[in-house]
């Protein structure tokens, strides 16, 4: 402590005398082997920046699916609930509905009259045709065939736009006493995220009974602040920590940037879509994300090669032996160990000092104090 109460004080009385702090540092042969110095040479060189977010994991609102009758109906058995995990097709809840046995049973009528009239018609053609009946009466027969048909139609399209499958529509001549059931089924291979129905209970037509995910993929929302937009671009490579699997790291990629920043924060919205196809992630989870910047080309220097007195920083150029020059620099942010340069006042191909820098600095703000 005393040491560097007095390395403090020199750098004080070196500032009030005015002295130039940049003038080169001369030492002696034997100081230079006391000092243990490294040194490399300034070179260009590409870095590509590892930018540290956290974040939370979300499902792929794209793989989220809420689940609603179409029609009126009550819950007659209720086949899934919270946190079962569920196949495409699997059958979640089934239902009995007023609504759609009317309209079964209309569309039964429909088909009934139709099979009907289609009958008379191809009975009139061939009578027609043969000149036993006249044309009169097999126009009446095609007409009477073609408004079967259309309100056959109708009532189909009426079942399709209730839920019904063709097939299960195709069947309902064979569906008996069930015409009035039918069924909420999963669309994917997911987990029942929630469950907002009863066995009993009556549900009206949209309102939701089920929210299934797939999980499979998972995004994770980060916050890029904005002082590092310049250095991320969408395609990034994401490596993802969560606390429940220290020591791994799970693969992703950036897919989008929000289009405004939070003013509070000020940082922007990314997200990450992230595999998951072991299902060891859950939404919710908080991580933590080592985000690939975009590669930085330029000259680049070592950060311990560079120090600061009061806000200017500076580097040792080599000299000599025993020669060493103390050189303002204009710098930009470390990047993974390296620090880009900016100006000119450092060249390709340069030898300055990274190691023992703390014991050269010292001799230099006693030199200036003297």
């Amino acid at each position: 402590m005393r040491y560097r109460s007095v390395l403090c004080l020199l750098f004080v009385l070196s500032l009030h005398r005015g002295l130039a702090l940049a003038e080169p540092l001369q030492l002696t042969a034997e100081q230079v082997a006391n000092l243990e110095l490294t040194t490399v040479t300034v070179e260009s060189r590409e870095v590509i920046p590892t930018l540290n977010l956290t974040g939370i994991l979300v499902p792929d609102r794209r793989k989220v699916f809420r689940l609603a009758p179409v029609v009126d109906g009550m819950i007659i058995t209720l086949e899934a609930v919270e946190h079962d995990q569920v196949r495409q097709g699997q059958v979640l809840a089934q239902l009995r509905s007023s609504t759609l046995g009317q309209a079964q049973a209309e569309y039964l009528e429909a088909l009934a009259h139709f099979q009907l009239v289609q009958a008379e018609r191809e009975r009139l053609q061939a009578l027609w045709q043969d000149g036993v009946v006249p044309e009169s009466r097999w126009l009446k027969a095609d007409s009477d065939y073609m408004s079967a048909r259309a309100s056959l139609d109708q009532a189909r399209r009426l079942l399709s736009l209730a839920g019904l499958s063709e097939d299960r529509i195709r069947g309902l001549e064979q569906a008996g006493d069930q015409l009035a059931d039918f069924s909420l089924v999963s669309p994917v291979d997911g987990v029942v995220m929630d469950t907002w129905i009863e066995t009993g209970q009556m549900l009206a037509a949209g309102e939701p009974a089920f929210r299934v995910a797939d999980l499979s993929s998972l995004w994770v929302k980060v916050l890029v602040p904005t002082a590092s937009l310049s250095q991320v671009a969408p395609g990034a490579e994401a490596r993802v920590h969560v606390r429940a699997y220290p020591g791994r790291a799970f693969s992703g990629r950036l897919q989008s940037l929000g289009g405004e920043v939070d003013e509070d924060s000020q940082a922007l919205e990314g997200r990450i879509v992230l595999g998951n196809e072991a299902g060891l992630l859950r939404p919710g989870m908080y991580a933590q994300v080592d985000l690939e910047g975009l590669p930085q080309q330029g000259l680049m220097v070592p950060a311990s090669a560079v120090f600061r007195v009061g806000d200017q920083s500076y580097v040792f150029k080599v000299g000599g032996s025993q020669r060493f020059e103390p050189l303002a620099v204009e710098i930009g942010p470390t990047v993974n160990a390296w620090v880009p340069l900016a100006g000119d006042a450092l060249a390709a191909g340069t030898e300055i000092v990274v190691g023992g820098l703390a014991e050269l600095k010292s001799h230099w703000l006693y030199q200036g104090g003297e």
